[in-house]
């Protein structure tokens, strides 16, 4: 495995890593973080599950040596992670404990980190792969976003105002 490709393991997995911490503080410490009304300490352990996969499968096809595969899977990894940005849609980032600020950094920005080394290696190693990795973003985003729509009509949560700049 060349140097370029063990580098892209490492991130995933160190990203990984990080989600991991963030998800079981966010479990643990449920009780401290601002969450939407419609999530428990349950569901968010049980949505550690497909991100885990996500990795998982990611790594598995990197060491296959179909790396070209993993492209798309680690995009939909690196959107799962940003979803952790969603605390501070219900209180403002200097009313949430350093703890959680520092769990939510370090996913945050580890995931960022593989974002851009992927595109990188993505576009160095396999570029009309980029074509699937697009699809996996629209995807994604739309069942996101209809998801989190659906569970706001049926369970509202209480958004912190401290982010609508247009209220100002």
């Amino acid at each position: 495995m060349d140097t370029p490709t063990k580098i892209y393991k490492w991130f995933i997995w160190i990203t990984l890593y990080g989600a991991a911490l963030h998800f079981f503080d966010n479990v643990y410490f449920f009780a401290e973080y601002p969450e939407p009304a419609w999530l428990s300490a349950e569901i968010v352990a049980l949505l550690f599950i497909p991100i885990m996969l996500l990795a998982h499968r990611a790594v598995d096809y990197i060491y296959r040596g179909k790396v070209d595969y993993s492209f798309s899977l680690v995009h939909g990894f690196v959107l799962a992670n940003w979803i952790s940005l969603g605390h501070y849609l219900f209180a403002s980032p200097s009313e949430v404990l350093p703890r959680i600020n520092f769990a939510i950094a370090l996913q945050v920005g580890l995931a960022t980190g593989l974002f851009i080394y992927t595109l990188w290696f993505q576009y160095q190693r396999a570029p009309e792969s980029a074509m699937w990795s697009r699809r996996a973003w629209k995807k994604n985003m739309v069942m996101y976003a209809v998801l989190i729509g659906l569970l706001e009509l049926v369970w509202p949560s209480n958004f912190d105002s401290w982010w609508m700049f247009w209220q100002v």
